[in-house]
């Protein structure tokens, strides 16, 4: 197992970190608290200046544009834009857009593409992936799934209900999971553009943390016709597509969030080297480094996890054991570094003065979204006492 970066990865790592640092942090001022979302004309100058630097969709092959970084490659990349909560979007390398490109190279027609591939790689069209459903439905558990597409003829007639749809608002298309027939076997992906008669945007679910751009919504699905060639692979591959979906964007979301855990903890330290308190600076204080050295042991442990996985599923090899490991334990090294980085910046970490508070309420969602800790922890431990996995 090598973990050993490439020298041009590192290269590449040490740019965009320079990139992000003195282009894209210093826009984070334009954010507008009160909708949660960064200007679309700052947006979209900062996006020029990101293609202008060869940086664009940094996650795709060289063929599709992007860098042709392997999933380690784009997992350290990642690390470095997580350092903005902005970057990502702004990089094109955004959820959900960055899953559904790598699901739609991997299993979309000709047609599919140049519709809908080609469009969002120039990041011209958003995309939101529609499989999370309010009670009854699915949740964590994909057993429970309710939207369901009848067959008729040549086409499906989709009904049901989603929620915590990111990036619906605004969304040209979207990857949808419905059983066909009522055959939870059968569970499928459609693509549904969100003009059809029938799907409404119910509403942009108010959340804790960022909406982000297209925001967090709950969808209704009434009778919408979906033509037979906007089926996504095959009829029943739907949940075999959500893993290979799943599995890389849950670790390029570890690795947005280690780059977010140590930008907290950096302007933490920062911090504490000015600030004086009892004739010594708060750094030099043992209770404070012991904090510090806590957090930092913390977020490399997690980034090691995080590689781990990646390097696993480079080889193709099963990585879900380690993908929910690390998926538990990067979520939980996110929320205490941030919280450990207000408490030692005090009343200053808790104003707006400093990201941090903004960072704080972004990453509660990181504990629950994309499987809650306790279902990676109890597949963890069915995984141990079955046998499929050694310690």
């Amino acid at each position: 197992m090598d973990f050993q970066i490439a020298p041009e990865v590192e290269f590449l790592r040490q740019q965009i970190r320079e990139f992000v640092t003195s282009e894209i942090i210093s826009l984070e001022k334009h954010y507008d608290y009160s909708s949660g979302r960064m200007p679309d004309s700052i947006n979209q100058d900062a996006r020029k200046k990101v293609k202008a630097a060869g940086f664009w969709t940094p996650h795709l092959s060289k063929a599709e544009g992007g860098l042709g970084l392997d999933l380690l490659g784009t997992c350290i990349i990642f690390s470095e834009l997580g350092r903005s909560p902005i970057a990502p979007f702004i990089f094109n390398c955004d959820a959900p857009d960055e899953g559904n490109m790598h699901l739609l190279s991997l299993a979309a027609t000709p047609f599919q593409k140049e519709t809908i591939l080609e469009p969002l790689k120039a990041g011209t069209l958003r995309t939101g992936f529609a499989m999370t459903e309010p009670s009854p439905g699915a949740g964590s558990d994909p057993t429970s799934l309710q939207t369901n597409a009848e067959k008729k003829e040549d086409h499906y007639v989709l009904n049901g209900k989603k929620w915590y749809c990111t990036g619906a608002n605004g969304a040209k298309y979207l990857i949808v999971m419905a059983k066909v027939n009522d055959s939870f076997r059968k569970t499928t992906m459609f693509l549904v553009p969100t003009d059809a008669p029938g799907y409404t945007m119910v509403r942009e679910i108010e959340v804790m943390g960022s909406h982000g751009p297209g925001g967090h919504c709950e969808l209704n699905f009434e009778n919408v016709i979906v033509p037979q060639e906007m089926v996504l692979g095959r009829v029943g591959e739907g949940f075999k597509l959500s893993q290979e979906r799943l599995g890389p964007a849950r670790l390029t979301h570890c690795m947005r969030w280690t780059g977010m855990a140590r930008r907290a903890i950096s302007i933490a330290r920062e911090y504490a080297k000015d600030r004086e308190v009892f004739q010594s600076k708060l750094a030099d204080h043992q209770g404070i480094q012991w904090m510090f050295a806590e957090c930092v042991t913390e977020i490399e442990m997690a980034y090691l996890m995080t590689l781990k996985a990646a390097w696993i599923l480079k080889e193709k090899k099963d990585a879900r054991q380690e993908i929910s490991m690390a998926k538990w334990k990067v979520s939980e090294a996110l929320c205490k570094a941030i919280d450990t980085a207000i408490q030692i910046c005090g009343g200053k970490g808790y104003s707006r003065d400093l990201p941090l508070e903004l960072f704080y309420r972004d990453a509660r969602a990181s504990r629950i979204a994309d499987g809650p800790s306790e279902v990676h922890k109890m597949v963890i431990g069915r995984n141990f006492t079955s046998g499929k996995w050694e310690a």
